[in-house]
């Protein structure tokens, strides 16, 4: 089955496919979709990982596309994991611009992504 790539989102649960992981090789959270501008185009209340549990490793949420752990990393998150950010809630006055956020890992994987509330422009 091809996945539809997301063009807009207007609240609830919005998925962005499946990202296989290359440690060293940022991915923005962005790339399985279709946006027609790139400046604010996603903005949620929450972003969500589910990491597989075929291979041990952690999935890194990096603001930027700097590789590998540091200072840019955000969330971790383990391999039969599921994290968010916010951890364990979401924001209520404010919104994450997802177009900045990026993700690597310490081994070869595969995760899920998802926005919550996602807003697009």
């Amino acid at each position: 089955m091809t996945w539809q790539k997301i063009t807009r989102a207007f609240g609830g649960i919005t998925p962005l496919g499946k990202f296989i992981i290359t440690p060293g090789t940022p991915q923005n959270i962005l790339a399985n979709t279709e946006l027609s501008t790139v400046r604010y185009a996603m903005q949620c209340r929450q972003i969500g990982i589910s990491v597989s549990s075929l291979v041990a490793g952690e999935v890194y949420l990096n603001y930027g596309s700097i590789p590998g752990l540091g200072n840019q990393t955000v969330l971790i998150a383990q391999s039969s994991s599921t994290e968010s950010l916010p951890f364990s809630s979401r924001t209520s006055d404010s919104m994450i611009d997802a177009t900045m956020y990026y993700l690597d890992g310490s081994a070869a994987c595969v995760c899920t992504v998802y926005l919550l509330d996602g807003t697009s422009s």
